[in-house]
């Protein structure tokens, strides 16, 4: 199956099932072409062939799925909505898409079995910075990178993270910034320097109420 082809099949099954179950509050073909795949291939060129790659919060597979439309590589995408992670495994199904897999579970629940277990994790609409942090680096192995997919505030979520970073053991490595249709994104890139302490990331919805 040709990518093209790819692309057709999520889109006509995004709108499909959304039409009866909330995925996504964009739903013009257009838009989903640009928000939605566009913002995420915005991250492909950090994707190596051997990479084990991790999606938190995935949704409705972005940015994960369309990545793995282009690149071969593992995958693995965590949503705790369970809805979505049906979604996303039968469109992985309806797509062929092999080594790759939607799990329904929460960020630090996942965290216990898979602490650095991966290469890359993507993150997109999810939570701020500082929370995302927590979630995302204990996944990391050293020397692993961490991209969260953001709009305009993201400098400034970037300053209120620098202590979570600190204590994380991430480093900022560059600010991807560029216009998407009229709108400002920005790609934070963050890798992990060393290792942070098991008890991270916290339970009972800390990261989110009181971010480090």
């Amino acid at each position: 199956m040709d990518k093209k082809d790819m692309y057709k099949i999520y889109m006509d099954y995004l709108l499909e099932v959304n039409s009866h179950t909330n995925l996504t509050a964009i739903t013009d073909i257009e838009e989903i072409k640009t928000k939605h795949f566009e913002d995420s291939l915005s991250v492909l060129d950090y994707i190596n062939p051997n990479d084990r790659v991790l999606d938190i919060g995935a949704g409705p597979g972005f940015p994960g799925l369309p990545l793995r439309i282009e690149k071969n590589f593992d995958l693995t995408l965590i949503d705790s909505v369970n809805k979505k992670v049906k979604f996303m495994n039968e469109l992985i199904e309806m797509l062929g898409l092999e080594t790759t897999r939607a799990i329904h579970t929460r960020a630090e629940d996942f965290a216990k079995d898979n602490r650095e277990a991966f290469d890359l994790v993507v993150s997109r609409a999810v939570a701020n910075m500082a929370t995302l942090a927590e979630y995302a680096l204990p996944f990391l192995k050293i020397g692993g990178v961490f991209i969260a997919l953001k709009g305009p505030r993201a400098r400034e979520e970037l300053k209120e993270a620098q202590n979570a970073l600190k204590i994380l053991g991430g480093e900022l490595i560059k600010l991807d910034e560029f216009d998407l249709d009229g709108n400002k994104r920005v790609n934070v890139v963050i890798k992990k320097v060393r290792k942070n302490k098991k008890i991270y990331p916290r339970g009972k919805n800390l990261p989110k109420k009181s971010p480090l």
